[in-house]
């Protein structure tokens, strides 16, 4: 008789394992097909277990119900505290619902466990940086110091180094994570800029070129290529670069002021007129650069006395614009026939810009005496 109990219990015993065992199976091919709420509902029917409870709480954060979540990795930890998979999740899902001080308890306690561990101390920065508290570099340092290849790690290291102006430790850091992946768009990035600031210009612009090249070009991108390439006697580029940022911003009128310039050195006198028109309907301050386009424009159309006008709307715009002052004498010197009147405008460029380039200084000193001949020899 004893031995037939024995024999039904471990029967019954082994049908509970094995119904117990189908039921995860189940559990587990739900959740990786993410149908959580399923999932959720098929380890509920498990044992009360530590694996059951993680995998209900990841169930709840994969639907975005964070509180639940929370709930459940706090039913698992208050059974077994030192649990660090389930630590580790907890202080990330903490640090995602904006529970910031106690998701940098559980990092810091991770952190005492494994001193060794990068992702820790990337998270005790993570966590500090969002507290605003200003040692939170330090955590990113020994992250990558840990493991120069913590990437992640070294996106935060280049950006503070940026900001604050530690080129020599950003170049270093660059120079480690562009061994690590040289088709890193982040860190591509980061050496355009890093060029950008030494004003290294045509490297810079051959850096930003291999994010354009692979279609990973934004407007920031775009622009600072275009001024890159501005510099380095590129105007064709430069225009293109530019076109390309006022599609990312239609109705950007600084965009639109530097295409204004560009087409106008390019002797695309059409497109000067259009981006400098551009630019003053939709610029709220200082539109003079654009007037003196606009006339500019019109004084090689020969188109004089529309050109004087919009001189003088750059210099009602800004009176220190000493190239309208001088544009608008030789426009005067080309309209008016009065020689007064043109040795006036001359006089007046003088008087107001004693400190006027030298070369202009000269052109003008030479066209007064000029006139000045000729205001003579009328009068004899």
């Amino acid at each position: 008789m004893n031995r037939v109990l024995i024999l039904l219990i471990t029967l019954i015993s082994t049908t509970k394992v094995g119904a117990q065992s189908s039921t995860l199976l189940v559990a587990d091919s739900l959740y990786r097909i993410g149908n959580y709420s399923k999932a959720i509902e098929s380890y509920r029917k498990l044992e009360n277990t530590s694996y059951s409870n993680t995998q209900i709480a990841k169930a709840y954060k994969a639907l975005g119900n964070s509180k639940k979540a929370i709930e459940s990795y706090e039913s698992v930890l208050a059974v077994n505290a030192e649990n660090m998979l389930v630590l580790y999740d907890y202080g990330k899902l903490l640090f995602s619902t904006g529970k910031l001080e106690k998701s940098l308890t559980i990092f810091e306690k991770l952190k005492e466990k494994d001193t060794l561990n990068p992702n820790f101390h990337y998270q005790i920065g993570l966590t500090k940086e969002a507290l605003q508290q200003p040692d939170f570099i330090i955590a990113y340092e020994t992250a990558f110091s840990l493991d120069s290849q913590h990437q992640k790690s070294s996106y935060k290291l280049i950006k503070n180094y940026m900001e604050t102006q530690k080129y020599e430790e950003a170049e270093a850091v660059i120079k480690t994570a562009l061994r690590n992946n040289e088709d890193d768009v982040k860190i591509i990035g980061f050496k355009a800029q890093l060029f950008y600031a030494y004003k290294q210009h045509r490297k810079a612009l051959e850096w930003f070129e291999k994010l354009i090249d692979r279609k990973k070009a934004t407007r920031y991108v775009y622009e600072k290529a275009a001024f890159c390439a501005y510099r380095v006697r590129q105007i064709s580029k430069s225009i293109n670069y530019y076109e390309e940022a006022l599609k990312r911003d239609r109705g950007n009128y600084f965009y639109h002021s530097q295409l204004a310039k560009l087409y106008y050195q390019d002797v695309n006198m059409k497109k000067a007129e259009h981006h400098a028109s551009q630019a003053i309907v939709g610029k709220m301050t200082d539109p003079s650069g654009d007037y003196y386009i606009l006339g500019l424009v019109h004084f090689d159309r020969k188109e004089h006395g529309k050109a004087i006008k919009l001189f003088k709307m750059a210099l009602d715009e800004n009176p220190d614009y000493e190239a309208a002052q001088f544009q608008l004498a030789l426009c005067a010197d080309n309209y008016y026939s009065d020689l007064q009147q043109k040795l006036k405008m001359y006089e007046r460029l003088l008087k107001k810009f004693p400190k006027a380039k030298i070369e202009m200084r000269n052109i003008v000193n030479v066209r007064i005496r000029e006139l000045k001949e000729e205001i003579h020899l009328k009068s004899e």
